[in-house]
């Protein structure tokens, strides 16, 4: 009888602020009807409630930027375990979208490419690359450079590479079909292009789960009313900012999520599906010699149900965490 009381209250604290989000809804349909803006205005106050709720004390990773910076190295060390080496050894490579180097290094120290070029608009990134490869030691046959590049053209020569990368980048890239041009143009004849990418209508699709730590809640809600939300979530005294939040004094940022009206603004989230990617990769020239879609990840119960979930037709896309990509230069 105890435990049926206890799992009964475990089970009514988890309802209780759906319970209240439901209860501001109905209240506020009753007397403003379908007046459009206060339906927003609602959906905001539902997305916030849940928000708040689920909201759980950030991982070290989040706010101690060396602690981020060695788990980054070591997801993207993980991620290339999904490619082969040959692309890499002795080959000239590119690392579109490289941040601060991590994947560069990693591939610089232990799969000994020629020669490795990493390209990112974020020039504050690429000077931390340049930073770092003058305290490094390489091989002396492993030459690595970095340059600062713009969102629509790569600072390369053409047919200059065999192997083009561009991982965790893909979603963030404003102007696909000019920047697959751009690879194309880089690559070699039978170069390819190795992608791990998390499409947008996957379950965290938005990249704002700190804040808005409720799956597909850009199809839930939309994202005007994520955009308003996080507004207020950010400004709780509860939110802990995470280290990008951070100035370089380590003074929590302004609210930026006040000004923005769409993922688009200031180049955050580009929108792009999987059909659409497949249409403009091949309409720049490139063969799609691989695609392999990843669902749920956990227990073997929860990737059983995330593979079924993915493959069904039409929402299948929206259980695809992330995928698998290689684009072969005919």
């Amino acid at each position: 009888m105890n435990a049926c009381i206890l799992k009964l209250s475990q089970i009514n604290r988890i309802i209780q602020p759906f319970n209240q989000a439901g209860l501001r809804l109905l209240s506020l349909y009753r007397k403003h009807k379908f007046n459009m803006d206060y339906i927003d205005k609602v959906c905001t106050q539902v997305c916030f409630i849940i928000s708040k709720y689920l909201m759980r004390p950030p991982a070290e990773r989040t706010i101690d930027h060396l602690v981020y910076e060695e788990w980054r190295g070591d997801t993207l060390s993980k991620s290339w375990a999904a490619f082969s080496d040959a692309y890499i050894t002795g080959k000239d490579v590119l690392d579109f979208g490289c941040g601060h180097g991590p994947l560069t290094f990693f591939l610089a120290k232990e799969k000994q490419p020629r020669h490795v070029v990493g390209v990112d608009i974020n020039s504050i990134s690429i000077n931390r690359a340049k930073e770092t490869l003058s305290k490094i030691q390489l091989a002396d046959d492993v030459d690595v450079e970095f340059k600062y590049g713009s969102i629509n053209q790569l600072p390369v020569n053409d047919s200059s590479f065999d192997t083009l990368l561009a991982f965790d980048c893909l979603e963030h890239i404003m102007e696909p079909k000019t920047i697959f041009r751009e690879w194309y143009r880089a690559l070699r004849p039978g170069g390819r292009c190795l992608i791990e990418w998390s499409p947008y209508k996957g379950p965290w699709g938005p990249h704002m789960d700190a804040l808005i730590p409720i799956p597909w809640a850009h199809v839930i809600f939309g994202e005007r009313v994520m955009l308003r939300a996080a507004e207020n979530i950010y400004d709780l005294p509860e939110f802990i900012p995470r280290h990008w939040d951070l100035d370089a004094e380590g003074k929590k940022k302004p609210n930026k999520w006040r000004t923005w009206s769409s993922f688009e603004d200031y180049a955050y989230i580009n929108k792009l599906d999987i059909p659409t990617f497949q249409a403009l990769a091949r309409e720049a020239g490139f063969q799609i010699s691989r695609l392999e879609k990843h669902s749920f990840s956990g227990g073997r119960l929860q990737k059983v149900i995330g593979h079924l979930l993915m493959h069904l037709p039409i929402i299948g896309e929206y259980f695809v965490s992330y995928v698998h990509i290689e684009l072969l230069r005919t």
